[in-house]
């Protein structure tokens, strides 16, 4: 279905194969090849990763050695170059870094052997240069990439031997990593991959809290899991790897740096209530009800959430000031079972008019966005007192990116509905009250002592308003036997009294 082409093709070798490029873990024969053609390198010269290896003038124009340990040792056993002054024809010289301008270790011609050099890192360049006619023997020299080791320097790389490829039997390295005083080291690890073990008794990396082989053990480490980031408690950490004489694996590589505890600043990282400390960096936090503003240090009112008190206080984000554009918070409140809940808005003043098109709040018995519907309210009226009709409700708060007002500040509370269950005992009618509940009868009765039961009461009224309604005992429910009733309605002089019968329904005698 789809067509690749090869843009990069290394030449055949002397059997016709080309050598692969592009592998995972360090360039191929294919690739060097390629990139010294393309940037006209000299015929004699190399970077070397080996170990150990015997150099001499007859391999080597220029050399990198490269380590993926500490350091490079390097020993000189034969020297017979044209001696001039400041070695200026026939000389070797070597540099500790990977390029012919890194700080020079020395320089040397004639036939004095140099003493053993030493790399402060895990580079050191090598370059030979021959310009007079006078024919020696040339040099030789013997290098050798130390394993473990002082570092001093507040970062750099700890690797496993021959990493990445398969680490040596039988090593055994030592790292002791100081870094600058009033500093923590911070240790990253990138790959990791070493002999397994249940208790890591064959290959291991050890890391320990301190300087010295005693201080406190932070962990053994093997397997093929990243360990966790290490922190240490001051500016020195000590490390060791561990391998036996069999199974050998890719090894691990990690990065070491100066750890610093910026929420110990006096400023508190520049958060404004919480600092959370991170290897290598910091964060800000913020406390139980306020979130994190778009700053990510300062903290504003946090905007929503679920709500299971009896009674609280709701607001819109960064109350009494104006709240911020593009906010969509939700609260639910959900009480025990049998209560209900009421809002009572104490301040109310939102972007819009009746229509609600920009800001509002809406607010719903029940929790979902589609639960019963009591109103969506903006402008600068209050509400009234909402009740819910069950034991839970939603508050959904939605502004637009434009006008921001003061927006809102309510009050819910809780209230047991004791007319739900059994009719809270009353005879007749239950009404709920605000911590309470009262019992009321029908037309035609009165309530009993009892405050509960209803019993039949007088059927004389006399009734002065100028409006009302006029029913028979019971109603809507049959009226008893033997009773008689009057009504005597006064009405204001000069006007006549209506009645209209919406229903009527009595024994016919006929």
């Amino acid at each position: 279905s789809g067509m690749f082409l090869d843009t990069i093709l290394p030449s055949r070798d002397e059997n016709g194969v080309r050598p692969a490029i592009g592998q995972r873990t360090r360039l191929s024969k294919g690739d060097i090849a390629q990139a010294r053609k393309l940037y006209r390198c000299p015929a004699c010269g190399e970077t070397l990763h080996d170990d150990r290896l015997m150099l001499s003038s007859f391999t080597a124009l220029s050399l990198m050695l490269t380590s993926t340990v500490t350091k490079i040792v390097l020993n000189f056993t034969t020297m017979d170059l044209y001696k001039s002054s400041l070695c200026w024809y026939d000389y070797i010289e070597v540099r500790d870094g990977y390029w012919r301008k890194a700080p020079l270790l020395g320089r040397f011609c004639g036939d004095k052997i140099p003493d053993v050099l030493i790399s402060a890192d895990s580079r050191m360049w090598i370059e030979f240069r021959s310009s007079s006619n006078w024919v020696g023997k040339g040099f030789a020299a013997v290098y050798e990439a130390i394993c473990g080791g002082e570092i001093t320097k507040d970062s750099g790389q700890i690797q496993s031997p021959n990493y990445p490829d398969d680490y040596r039997p039988s090593k055994e390295c030592v790292w002791r990593i100081t870094v600058s005083e009033g500093y923590n080291v911070g240790l990253s690890f990138q790959a990791f991959e070493i002999e397994r073990h249940d208790s890591c008794a064959y290959d291991y990396l050890e890391v320990r809290d301190g300087p010295l082989e005693t201080s406190p053990l932070i962990g053994r480490f093997c397997g093929y899991d990243k360990p966790e980031d290490v922190r240490s408690t001051s500016h020195t950490l000590w490390m060791k790897f561990v391998s036996d004489g069999t199974v050998n694996k890719a090894g691990f590589a990690a990065n070491f740096f100066k750890e610093e505890d910026e929420c110990a600043k006096p400023d508190n990282g520049g958060c404004e209530q919480r600092c959370v400390n991170t290897l290598g960096s910091f964060k800000c936090a913020c406390d139980p009800g306020y979130e994190l503003a778009p700053d990510k240090k300062s903290c504003e009112a946090a905007c929503g959430g679920l709500l299971s008190k009896l009674n609280g206080t709701i607001s819109t984000p960064g109350w009494p000031k104006e709240y911020p554009p593009n906010k969509n918070c939700v609260w639910q409140v959900v009480a025990p079972t049998q209560y209900r809940i009421s809002m009572q808005f104490e301040a109310f003043e939102l972007e819009g008019n009746e229509v609600c098109k920009y800001d509002y709040v809406e607010v719903r018995s029940g929790l979902s966005s589609d639960s019963k519907l009591h109103g969506k309210y903006c402008g600068t009226e209050v509400p009234e007192v909402i009740t819910s009709q069950y034991n839970n409700m939603r508050i959904e708060f939605k502004s637009d990116n434009t006008v921001s007002k003061k927006g809102f500040k309510a009050h819910f509370f809780s209230d047991k509905d004791e007319c739900s269950k059994d009719n809270g005992g009353c005879q007749h009618e239950c009404i709920n009250t605000v911590g309470s509940y009262v019992c009321q009868c029908r037309h035609g009765f009165v309530l009993h002592e009892n405050k509960h039961d209803c019993k039949e009461a007088e059927c004389e009224h006399k009734i002065h308003s100028p409006s009302g309604t006029l029913s028979s005992p019971n109603w809507p429910d049959k009226y008893p036997s033997r009773k008689e009733c009057t009504w005597d309605i006064t009405a204001t002089p000069g006007h006549r009294v209506k009645i209209v019968k919406d229903n009527f329904m009595i024994k016919d005698h006929r």
